[in-house]
């Protein structure tokens, strides 16, 4: 008889795989799919042909191709693979964005107005894992390089706000700022993250109105149109201020650790 098919756990040989299988259920308790695993793939379980790294399902006679539907997908997609394709989907979407024809669902909805975003926000932040944040950064990183998901910068991005971000940076930085709304909040607060009762790397945190909203609530039409001007970006600081002070803007005292917490993305190197 030949010993191709013969079990390693009692020595006994068998016509065919099929008789070598029944037996190793029946006497030793051995699942079909690790045999097949043991006598076919080298003790090797197969994963997702999509290359997610993700082990395919046994159906009872070998295991799946893909670990879950959709995977296929991302082999089988002539659209998901063209890079010229996805750059001027994206530009179309941006375009219907900009004349109003496109709006997302959300917007103008906050975790405070609507708890299916209060809800959302929970469930990704339960999801994306630290090992998750890796694997995302790196599968971008490589998009970025290959360029199927170029940078995009100024009016080509989908976060442009007409160049206000350096308007934040002049403002946080003003000593007018801290002297007249910071200082105060910070001494009512004794000094303290009203979270831990820290007393280091204190911030004050827009509980209330954010502060870009406030930058977009003073600028006029004129200031978009002058944006680049630093002068003018200065003014409109100023005008930010006043803002702040003439309408008691309200925030509280974090420490960094505290406020990081609130804002998980945000690069505090700046925020003072």
């Amino acid at each position: 008889m030949d010993n191709q098919f013969k079990c390693k756990r009692c020595e006994r040989s068998f016509e065919d795989y099929e008789t070598l299988r029944r037996h190793t259920s029946r006497v030793h308790k051995i699942h079909s799919r690790d045999l097949y695993v043991e006598f076919h793939l080298n003790g090797i379980y197969p994963v997702c042909k999509c290359k997610c790294g993700k082990r395919t399902s046994w159906n009872g006679h070998g295991f799946k191709t893909y670990a879950a539907s959709g995977h296929s997908n991302k082999i089988h997609n002539n659209w998901g693979h063209n890079p010229k394709a996805i750059l001027k989907s994206a530009e179309t979407r941006r375009q219907q964005y900009a004349s109003g024809e496109r709006q997302t669902w959300c917007k103008g909805l906050t975790k405070e107005t609507d708890d299916r975003i209060k809800a959302f926000g929970k469930k990704v932040s339960l999801a994306f894992t630290k090992q998750r944040k890796i694997e995302y950064s790196k599968r971008m990183s490589k998009m970025r390089r290959d360029g199927t998901m170029p940078t995009l910068y100024r009016e080509k991005s989908s976060q442009w706000r007409g160049g206000v971000s350096s308007i934040q940076r002049i403002t946080r930085a003003a000593k007018r700022l801290h002297d007249e709304w910071k200082f105060p909040i910070l001494k009512g607060a004794g000094f303290k993250c009203v979270d831990c009762s820290s007393n280091k790397e204190l911030h004050v945190h827009h509980d209330g109105e954010s502060f870009s909203n406030i930058i977009k609530k003073v600028m006029t039409i004129d200031d978009y149109e002058h944006i680049d001007d630093f002068e003018r970006k200065k003014l409109i600081s100023e005008k930010v201020i006043d803002y702040h002070v003439q309408n008691k803007v309200s925030g509280k005292v974090l420490c960094r650790k505290c406020h990081k917490k609130i804002h998980p993305s945000l690069n505090f190197k700046d925020i003072l």
